[in-house]
């Protein structure tokens, strides 16, 4: 197998910042399971993506109606639908939550055994810092979200305190409920041209992150022109600065083998 087609599976799954590999690793035993868990992990990086950019238009996340988000913005290719895509590839629905503390919000998914809270669940955690600078989560935004999270069960770090109180219908704790006009869906060239765009302000600031997923674009071809010189650039920057060495270990094995095909 050349050292291409090797890398390759590993920019698949590069979009999943958490995931408990072992765990996964003894559920996927099928060959199909562990493309749809590449699927996944690609897809979840690209909602987060969208969700990040109507965040700095809008300084809000969809945490009440997060499926009808997903249905209204996510399109194929040739807009087809083949399943819904308020769904993770196993049927699920994705969840969104909020994390104040660390200033950003996750994208879950049930995974392959489509149990919450099971070992196969996968998470791709999106930082806002980087864009909307500290404690870019409004107050409002996360007493929404902590309400959210407790309909569905899920724990979260909303981070605010005291309790919350039922209300009854039509009283005034209805009104903190933010909602804007749904915004025209976009096709999956649209998607991939913006969330480009978005990897290369983002890299262009030195964000490790982003930097790494712009040099699998460039590596890959996958929404701008092949260029290996562009993407060893960006993967070393990536290495200098990720903040966490699962990242820093991913950008040095992009890097090892990008140099033995430019070494060829």
């Amino acid at each position: 197998m050349s050292v291409l087609l090797k890398i390759l599976p590993l920019a698949a799954a590069a979009g999943v910042a958490v995931m408990n590999g072992d765990a996964l690793k003894k559920s996927l035993d099928v060959v199909d399971k562990v493309r749809s868990a590449a699927t996944s992990g690609v897809e979840m990086q690209g909602i987060a993506e969208a969700l990040a950019r109507d965040f700095v238009d809008d300084k809000n996340l969809p945490v009440e109606d997060f499926g009808g988000w997903l249905k209204e913005n996510m399109r194929q290719k040739d807009g087809r639908e083949t399943r819904d895509k308020s769904k993770d590839p196993w049927g699920t629905e994705y969840r969104l939550t909020v994390d104040v503390p660390k200033n950003g919000f996750s994208v879950l998914s049930a995974g392959p055994d489509t149990n919450w809270k099971s070992e196969d669940d996968l998470n791709y955690f999106y930082s806002l810092t980087g864009i909307e600078g500290k404690n870019a989560i409004s107050t409002e935004l996360a007493k929404r979200a902590q309400s959210q999270a407790s309909k569905q069960g899920v724990s979260t770090a909303a981070g605010t305190s005291g309790s919350t109180k039922s209300s009854a219908p039509g009283t005034s704790s209805k009104k903190a409920v933010a909602t804007s006009p749904p915004k025209p869906a976009q096709s999956a060239e649209e998607r991939l041209s913006n969330n480009i765009e978005f990897r290369k302000k983002r890299a262009a600031t030195g964000e490790a992150e982003a930097s790494f997923d712009l040099a699998i674009n460039y590596f890959t071809g996958e929404g701008v022109e092949k260029d290996y010189v562009e993407a060893k650039r960006l993967l070393e920057q990536a290495v200098k600065n990720a903040s966490t060495e699962t990242l820093r270990e991913k950008a040095k094995i992009h890097l090892e083998n990008l140099n033995k095909v430019l070494n060829k």
